[in-house]
Protein backbone atom coordinates (compact mmCIF):
# COMPACT_ATOMS: atom_id res chain seq x y z
CA UNK A 1 0.00 0.00 0.00
CA UNK A 2 3.02 2.11 0.19
CA UNK A 3 4.05 1.83 -2.98
CA UNK A 4 2.93 5.09 -4.52
CA UNK A 5 4.59 7.04 -1.93
CA UNK A 6 8.04 5.43 -3.15
CA UNK A 7 7.44 5.51 -6.86
CA UNK A 8 6.26 9.66 -6.34
CA UNK A 9 9.53 10.10 -4.47
CA UNK A 10 11.80 8.25 -7.23
CA UNK A 11 9.63 10.01 -10.03
CA UNK A 12 10.26 13.50 -8.89
CA UNK A 13 14.16 12.62 -8.21
CA UNK A 14 14.42 12.32 -11.42
CA UNK A 15 14.43 15.60 -13.11
CA UNK A 16 16.37 16.53 -9.58
CA UNK A 17 19.21 14.15 -10.85
CA UNK A 18 18.97 14.75 -14.60
CA UNK A 19 18.90 18.52 -13.42
CA UNK A 20 16.84 19.60 -15.67
CA UNK A 21 13.76 21.81 -14.60
CA UNK A 22 12.31 23.06 -17.26
CA UNK A 23 9.22 21.59 -18.92
CA UNK A 24 9.34 18.80 -15.80
CA UNK A 25 6.09 19.57 -14.49
CA UNK A 26 3.73 17.78 -17.25
CA UNK A 27 5.86 15.28 -17.70
CA UNK A 28 6.54 13.89 -13.74
CA UNK A 29 2.89 14.62 -13.35
CA UNK A 30 1.69 12.32 -15.93
CA UNK A 31 4.44 9.90 -14.79
CA UNK A 32 2.31 9.86 -11.34
CA UNK A 33 -1.07 9.76 -13.07
CA UNK A 34 0.34 6.85 -14.75
CA UNK A 35 1.61 4.87 -12.06
CA UNK A 36 -1.46 5.99 -9.48
CA UNK A 37 -3.95 5.29 -11.71
CA UNK A 38 -3.11 2.25 -14.25
CA UNK A 39 -0.62 0.55 -11.86
CA UNK A 40 -1.51 0.71 -8.53
CA UNK A 41 -5.66 1.15 -8.63
CA UNK A 42 -5.45 -1.69 -11.76
CA UNK A 43 -3.39 -3.23 -9.01
CA UNK A 44 -5.75 -3.66 -6.83
CA UNK A 45 -7.30 -6.55 -9.12
CA UNK A 46 -4.44 -8.75 -8.02
CA UNK A 47 -5.20 -7.84 -4.27
CA UNK A 48 -8.64 -8.92 -4.89
CA UNK A 49 -7.29 -12.39 -6.32
CA UNK A 50 -5.60 -13.44 -2.97
CA UNK A 51 -8.38 -12.87 -0.78
CA UNK A 52 -10.08 -15.73 0.42
CA UNK A 53 -12.99 -15.07 -1.62
CA UNK A 54 -11.17 -14.39 -4.66
CA UNK A 55 -13.37 -15.98 -7.36
CA UNK A 56 -16.38 -14.31 -6.44
CA UNK A 57 -15.02 -11.45 -6.15
CA UNK A 58 -13.28 -11.06 -9.25
CA UNK A 59 -15.64 -12.86 -11.47
CA UNK A 60 -18.94 -10.38 -9.72
CA UNK A 61 -16.66 -7.07 -10.42
CA UNK A 62 -16.25 -8.51 -13.58
CA UNK A 63 -19.52 -9.21 -14.32
CA UNK A 64 -20.78 -6.60 -12.57
CA UNK A 65 -18.60 -3.56 -14.30
CA UNK A 66 -19.34 -4.79 -18.33
CA UNK A 67 -23.23 -5.24 -17.30
CA UNK A 68 -23.02 -1.40 -16.05
CA UNK A 69 -21.57 -0.19 -19.16
CA UNK A 70 -23.91 -2.26 -20.93
CA UNK A 71 -27.12 -1.29 -19.04
CA UNK A 72 -25.45 2.57 -19.21
CA UNK A 73 -25.71 2.46 -23.08
CA UNK A 74 -29.07 0.61 -23.56
CA UNK A 75 -31.05 2.98 -21.06
CA UNK A 76 -29.47 6.19 -23.08
CA UNK A 77 -30.00 5.15 -25.99
CA UNK A 78 -33.80 3.92 -25.44
CA UNK A 79 -34.53 6.62 -22.47
CA UNK A 80 -32.09 9.28 -23.08
CA UNK A 81 -32.74 13.20 -23.17
CA UNK A 82 -30.77 14.72 -20.86
CA UNK A 83 -26.76 15.05 -20.99
CA UNK A 84 -24.95 14.07 -18.61
CA UNK A 85 -21.68 15.30 -18.98
CA UNK A 86 -21.37 17.38 -22.47
CA UNK A 87 -17.99 18.58 -22.31
CA UNK A 88 -16.37 14.76 -21.05
CA UNK A 89 -18.41 12.60 -22.77
CA UNK A 90 -21.20 13.69 -24.70
CA UNK A 91 -23.22 10.84 -25.65
CA UNK A 92 -23.11 9.92 -22.03
CA UNK A 93 -26.75 10.84 -20.75
CA UNK A 94 -28.39 11.42 -17.18
CA UNK A 95 -31.18 8.42 -18.03
CA UNK A 96 -28.40 5.89 -18.76
CA UNK A 97 -26.33 7.02 -15.91
CA UNK A 98 -29.68 6.20 -13.87
CA UNK A 99 -30.63 2.70 -15.91
CA UNK A 100 -26.78 1.49 -14.63
CA UNK A 101 -26.95 2.19 -11.03
CA UNK A 102 -30.32 0.45 -11.03
CA UNK A 103 -29.37 -2.43 -12.67
CA UNK A 104 -25.56 -2.20 -10.53
CA UNK A 105 -27.66 -2.11 -7.37
CA UNK A 106 -30.14 -5.13 -8.40
CA UNK A 107 -26.73 -7.14 -9.54
CA UNK A 108 -25.51 -8.14 -6.19
CA UNK A 109 -28.73 -9.38 -5.12
CA UNK A 110 -28.98 -11.41 -8.02
CA UNK A 111 -25.67 -13.20 -7.71
CA UNK A 112 -25.61 -13.26 -3.46
CA UNK A 113 -25.81 -16.95 -3.79
CA UNK A 114 -21.79 -16.81 -4.52
CA UNK A 115 -21.22 -14.55 -2.16
CA UNK A 116 -23.07 -15.80 0.70
CA UNK A 117 -21.17 -14.22 3.60
CA UNK A 118 -21.85 -10.78 2.98
CA UNK A 119 -24.94 -8.93 4.38
CA UNK A 120 -27.68 -6.56 3.32
CA UNK A 121 -25.58 -3.46 3.56
CA UNK A 122 -22.34 -5.41 2.05
CA UNK A 123 -24.57 -6.05 -1.54
CA UNK A 124 -25.80 -2.48 -1.09
CA UNK A 125 -22.61 -1.03 -0.80
CA UNK A 126 -21.37 -3.38 -3.85
CA UNK A 127 -23.88 -2.32 -5.94
CA UNK A 128 -23.24 2.03 -4.67
CA UNK A 129 -19.48 0.95 -5.83
CA UNK A 130 -19.96 -0.87 -9.50
CA UNK A 131 -23.18 1.41 -9.94
CA UNK A 132 -21.39 4.81 -9.47
CA UNK A 133 -17.67 3.67 -9.64
CA UNK A 134 -17.73 2.29 -12.65
CA UNK A 135 -19.21 5.52 -14.00
CA UNK A 136 -16.90 8.08 -12.72
CA UNK A 137 -13.84 5.50 -14.18
CA UNK A 138 -15.38 5.76 -17.46
CA UNK A 139 -15.61 9.79 -16.97
CA UNK A 140 -11.87 10.18 -16.01
CA UNK A 141 -10.56 8.43 -18.30
CA UNK A 142 -12.76 10.25 -21.23
CA UNK A 143 -11.40 13.63 -19.40
CA UNK A 144 -7.69 12.47 -20.39
CA UNK A 145 -9.02 11.47 -24.14
CA UNK A 146 -10.90 14.77 -24.61
CA UNK A 147 -7.45 16.32 -23.23
CA UNK A 148 -5.40 14.68 -25.41
CA UNK A 149 -8.22 14.75 -28.50
CA UNK A 150 -8.48 10.93 -28.78
CA UNK A 151 -11.97 9.48 -29.44
CA UNK A 152 -10.17 5.93 -28.12
CA UNK A 153 -7.18 4.99 -26.42
CA UNK A 154 -6.87 1.77 -28.92
CA UNK A 155 -8.43 0.24 -32.06
CA UNK A 156 -8.18 -3.44 -31.10
CA UNK A 157 -11.61 -3.44 -30.70
CA UNK A 158 -13.63 -1.78 -33.72
CA UNK A 159 -15.93 0.70 -32.49
CA UNK A 160 -14.90 0.13 -28.78
CA UNK A 161 -11.80 1.56 -28.82
CA UNK A 162 -8.54 -0.44 -27.13
CA UNK A 163 -8.36 -2.36 -23.92
CA UNK A 164 -8.41 0.71 -21.29
CA UNK A 165 -11.51 1.71 -23.42
CA UNK A 166 -12.63 -1.13 -22.06
CA UNK A 167 -11.10 -1.68 -18.85
CA UNK A 168 -11.20 2.32 -17.57
CA UNK A 169 -14.60 1.65 -14.96
CA UNK A 170 -12.37 -1.85 -13.84
CA UNK A 171 -9.69 0.21 -12.67
CA UNK A 172 -11.52 2.96 -10.48
CA UNK A 173 -13.96 0.45 -9.39
CA UNK A 174 -11.27 -2.38 -8.33
CA UNK A 175 -9.58 -0.19 -5.42
CA UNK A 176 -12.95 0.87 -4.18
CA UNK A 177 -14.47 -2.89 -4.08
CA UNK A 178 -11.10 -3.87 -2.26
CA UNK A 179 -10.49 -1.41 0.41
CA UNK A 180 -14.45 -1.74 1.44
CA UNK A 181 -14.62 -5.31 1.89
CA UNK A 182 -11.43 -4.89 3.41
CA UNK A 183 -12.50 -2.78 6.18
CA UNK A 184 -15.75 -4.68 6.72
CA UNK A 185 -13.99 -8.39 6.36
CA UNK A 186 -11.25 -10.53 6.63
CA UNK A 187 -9.59 -10.65 3.08
CA UNK A 188 -6.58 -13.04 4.32
CA UNK A 189 -6.28 -16.38 2.41
CA UNK A 190 -7.40 -19.60 3.75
Amino acid sequence: MALPVFVTAGLLAVPVLRNHARGQLRAVALAIVGFVYFGWMFGHVAFLANARHAYAYLLYLLFAVELNDVAAFLAGKLFGRHALRSNTSPKKTWEGSLGALAVSLALPWVLWFTFPHLGPQDLLAAGLIVGVGAQLGDLAVSVLKRDLGVKDLGSLIPGHGGILDRTDSLIYVAPLFFHYLRYRHDLNPL
